[in-house]
């Protein structure tokens, strides 16, 4: 469990000289390797082209975000899948689960989520016949569900794969398509009961693909659960601390269920600009009321204060960020803390933008939220998340126990879970290096005319919360947000900007995208209503030289200024191209 001192020990970046890739092509190395977790955007056209779904673009690309993306294999095995249960035509669509109960709950969301009678859904469950041995490693992870449903209700039930982030994963979905015809299926349907085409043969188990088991999975809780150790006299973290989930956004899932189990008739409270898709989890649970606070701001929490006065016992969790994802801004985690444990309130904090190892907030939340697939990762090939059940709280052993329900259908596949072991191995080393890389582009980026602003938790008005649970030798993170004062501008510089260019950040590479042209395409004036500008662009910086990134911003900004000049030798007005966007 030692980490490695050197960036070189492991294959750290994806390219000698990282840069930007043809339309759809994945971020990862090298080019032809599965599972990449982003693809490439490389211009401002082409993101709105993927967000408004456009069909030709997305057939064309093999790997993307997989919570947004129906990626190559799950195409395949889902075509399999049709072809047994001998399902033609576009009418039908299907989404693939590793597990039943996370199909049920598919079926269930529509069903509840549509004011209209819904048509109906069917749930096919895939699974080895005539297994004597019930322990056999293969058997748990050649189980699995589909969910057929009219292809009228394919955008909703999207909504639900992306919230749950509970879909099958890449590495699975090829396991599932080696062993298809091994498989039999069951459903209420009778017609979509069916048979195992072959004979499974003895050696089904694939040792190989299981040789690190359990021992993958307790190194990767293990390796969290030192991680995420305060520095301050507490107790340890330890590994059974530690629940990992196929996806970050499917521990926040979890974490939100099982909180809300916990007291369904209350309310909750998002704080600060949350991830959309958390927002969406906590409005669909079984919490009573949503209450949220965008801003994140003191005068928020002293409408909290307000509140919890009036209503002592109404509310029992809180969500927030530190930092938040795009705004960059900190919440005063101190002041939550004093307010929870006054009005015995559970904080749930997702500390993905800041990571283990800048952050020391354990002495303040009762549960921290990661997405292993950014920063603990880094390379771009395997989603993971994890939460971390602190277990100074006064609330572990409720929460322990509740989120022990929800974890008993949780499938990590083995091989992801090796990838996250694989990656993580040096996590510090690239955090201190990238930490270094951006603070340089923020210094570089803020000296430019053209830029309104520059929002990372090194600046701003909520530094000094930042700063309470920096750890001693931690720093800002490696992710920052950028204002143009022109939004062509903007433009301009994406368009012309040379680093990787797509969804996803700590990713070992720079990675660069429009935020809410690919995030909240379809809400950018509720976004711009809370100070989140149409474009605004999110960097992410990697492991490439400081100074060869910062050469790229410069090349794009020469363009900018190209831009600019022209137009303001066209309208003669200076001023129209420096009005000040506040954020």
């Amino acid at each position: 469990m030692e980490e490695s001192m050197h960036l070189g020990d492991i294959n750290w970046i994806p390219y000698s000289t990282p840069h930007a890739l043809p339309l759809g092509q994945g971020h990862i190395h090298p080019s032809a390797t599965p599972h990449a977790v982003s693809a490439s955007l490389p211009t401002w056209a082409s993101v709105i082209t993927w967000s408004e779904k456009n069909k030709a673009l997305l057939d064309s690309v093999e790997y993307s975000y997989p919570r947004f993306f129906i990626c190559l294999p799950l195409r395949s095995l889902t075509l399999r899948i049709r072809e047994r249960l001998k399902i033609s035509g576009d009418e039908i669509s299907c989404l693939v689960f590793p597990s039943a109960r996370r199909a049920r709950h598919c079926v269930a969301s529509l069903e509840s989520s549509s004011p209209d009678p819904v048509p109906e859904l069917h749930d096919v469950r895939f699974f080895l016949p005539d297994v004597a041995d019930s322990s056999e490693e293969a058997n748990p992870y050649l189980t699995f569900s589909v969910v057929m449903l009219p292809t009228t209700l394919k955008k909703q039930a999207m909504g639900v794969w992306m919230d749950t982030g509970a879909g099958i994963s890449t590495r699975h979905a090829e396991f599932c398509l080696e062993h298809i015809d091994y498989l039999a299926s069951d459903s209420s349907t009778p017609a979509f009961k069916t048979p195992a085409p072959a004979k499974r043969p003895r050696d089904l188990a694939a040792s190989r693909l299981f040789q690190g088991g359990p021992g993958d999975m307790r190194d990767v809780q293990t390796r969290v659960a030192q991680l995420a150790t305060s520095a301050r006299d507490l107790k340890p973290v330890r590994a059974e601390d530690v629940l990992v989930f196929p996806t970050g956004m499917n521990a926040i899932f979890n974490t939100c269920e099982a909180l809300a189990a916990l007291s369904p008739e209350s309310a909750v409270v998002a704080y600060g600009w949350l991830y959309p898709e958390t927002v969406n989890v906590l409005r669909k649970s079984a919490w009573e009321r949503v209450i949220s606070f965008k801003w994140g701001t003191e005068e928020e929490l002293d409408k909290l204060e307000a509140l919890l006065m009036l209503h002592p016992d109404r509310i029992t969790a809180l969500f927030c960020e530190l930092p938040s994802n795009i705004k960059f801004i900190s919440p005063n985690l101190a002041r939550i803390r004093e307010l929870a444990d006054r009005y015995n309130i559970i904080v749930a904090c997702d500390e993905t933008a800041g990571n283990f190892i800048n952050l020391d907030i354990l002495p303040y939340v009762d549960v921290v939220l990661s997405s292993l697939t950014k920063m603990f990762s880094g390379a771009s090939d395997v989603t993971g998340g994890s939460v971390v059940i602190n277990p100074n709280s006064r609330h572990y052993g409720r929460i322990r126990n509740q989120l022990a329900i929800q974890y008993q259908d949780v499938c990590c596949f083995p091989t992801d879970v090796a990838a996250l072991k694989r990656n993580s191995a040096n996590m510090a080393c690239r955090v201190r290096k990238a930490n270094a890389n951006a603070m340089a582009v923020v210094e570089f980026l803020q000296q430019q005319p053209c830029i309104a602003q520059v929002l990372h938790p090194s600046r701003g008005p909520t530094f000094t919360f930042y700063e309470r649970h920096r750890r001693r030798e931690g720093g800002y993170g490696n992710v920052l947000s950028v204002v143009f004062r022109n939004p062509d501008s903007a433009r301009c510089f994406y368009d012309n900007l040379d680093v990787c260019k797509g969804s996803s950040f700590g990713t070992n590479f720079t990675l660069a995208i429009p935020y809410v042209q690919l995030a909240c395409y379809w809400t950018q004036e509720k976004c711009e209503k809370y100070g989140l500008p149409r474009h605004i662009l999110r960097i992410s910086v990697g492991l490439e030289d400081a100074d060869e990134i910062c050469g790229k911003l410069a090349l794009a900004l020469a363009e900018v200024e190209r831009l600019e000049s022209v137009e303001v030798g066209r309208t003669g007005v200076e001023t129209d191209l420096r009005t000040t966007v506040a954020v």
